[in-house]
């Protein structure tokens, strides 16, 4: 589970940055931010509703400067229906951030989310649940 005890300096100005970063929509995205020691995690689900979804992962170290990752992926699950994680690789944009592009979130329901990020010396896996909303 994730220490939230402590605020996040970085929260709104990160969250402000990968909204600059998305293309203009209707809806507002789902925003997880994911904290451990080891790293820092913002997520970006948009439109952030049951159906197809573009995800935007900024990936930082636990002190909040960019983290050097060679590699990230996203898993997604819907453990009370059933549904096994799904993995998407995320591509490196020239905005510095990691996108993925028509994810497939088939129901709403309260989703299970992990994010690898391999780095040159090492794996750091964190994860979260977050609530997806019917269209």
């Amino acid at each position: 589970m994730p220490d939230m005890s402590k605020p996040s300096r970085w929260g709104l100005p990160i969250v402000l940055a990968i909204f600059a970063a998305l293309p203009a929509m209707a809806q507002t995205p789902l925003a997880i931010h994911i904290h451990s020691e080891q790293a820092m995690f913002q997520v970006l689900i948009s439109p952030g509703m049951a159906g197809t979804d573009d995800v935007v992962l900024q990936l930082m170290s636990g002190d909040g400067n960019a983290l050097p990752v060679k590699e990230a992926s996203l898993f997604l699950s819907l453990p009370a229906q059933g549904i096994e994680p799904l993995e998407r690789k995320a591509s490196l944009g020239a905005d510095g951030y990691w996108h993925l592009n028509a994810v497939p979130i088939p129901q709403a329901g309260r989703w299970h989310l992990r994010i690898d990020a391999v780095t040159d010396f090492r794996k750091i896996t964190l994860e979260d649940d977050f609530d997806v909303p019917a269209r």
